[in-house]
C-alpha cells in the first residue's frame, strides 16, 4: 500500500512538472510573440496604410506626417518595413533625410556596398542618386522620411530590388 501511495505522488508530480513545463514554454513563446509585435507597434507614429506593391517589396506601411505646403518645400512620414521589405530602387530630386526610429534595416546607393542601419542612424541621400532601402532579413525598421521637392517631384521610382541584389554581403 506504502509502494502504492508513494508510485502514486511520484506520478503526479511528475504529470504536474510537464505540465508546468509546458505552459512555461508556452508563456516564452507568447512573450516572444508580444516582443515581435511590440517591435512593429511599439514606434512614435501609427502605422498608417499598406504601400503600393509597385515601389516596395514585401509588407510596408507609410504614414504620412507632413505634406508639402507653401511655408515648406518637403514632405514627411514614417515609413514601416516588415523583416525582408525594401523599397524599389528610387531617386529623390532634391534629396531625402531618413532618420531611423526603430529596427534594423539596409540602405545602399547605386555601385556601394549595403550599409546596415539601426535606430538612431541619420542618413542624407544627395539629390538624383538611386539608392533603395528597406529592413533587414531578420528585423523590422521605421525610419521618418523628410523628402525635398523640386518643382513637384520629389521622387522617381525604379526597377524593384531583386533578392540577389537585397541579400548581397552588408556592411
Amino acid at each position: 500500500m506504502k509502494n502504492i501511495t508513494i508510485g502514486f505522488i511520484l506520478c503526479a508530480a511528475l504529470f504536474l512538472a510537464v505540465g508546468c513545463s509546458n505552459q512555461q514554454s508556452a508563456n516564452t513563446e507568447q512573450t516572444k510573440m508580444e516582443k515581435a509585435e511590440n517591435k512593429t507597434e511599439n514606434t512614435i507614429f501609427p502605422k498608417g496604410e499598406k504601400a503600393p506593391a509597385e515601389t516596395f517589396t514585401g509588407t510596408v506601411y507609410v504614414q504620412p506626417l507632413a505634406p508639402k505646403t507653401e511655408n515648406n518645400n518637403f514632405s514627411i512620414a514614417s515609413v514601416t518595413f516588415e523583416p525582408g521589405a525594401r523599397a524599389n530602387w528610387h531617386n529623390h530630386p532634391a534629396g531625402q533625410t531618413i532618420l531611423v526610429t526603430m529596427g534594423k534595416g539596409l540602405y545602399q546607393e547605386k555601385g556601394k556596398p549595403i550599409k546596415t542601419i539601426n535606430k538612431g542612424d541619420v542618413i542624407l541621400c544627395n539629390p538624383d542618386i538611386e539608392h533603395w532601402h528597406g529592413a533587414s532579413p531578420e528585423s523590422p525598421m521605421t525610419h521618418v522620411v523628410i523628402t525635398n521637392y523640386k518643382g513637384d517631384s520629389q521622387v522617381n521610382w525604379l526597377k524593384p530590388v531583386t533578392d540577389e541584389e537585397y541579400k548581397a554581403d552588408a556592411k
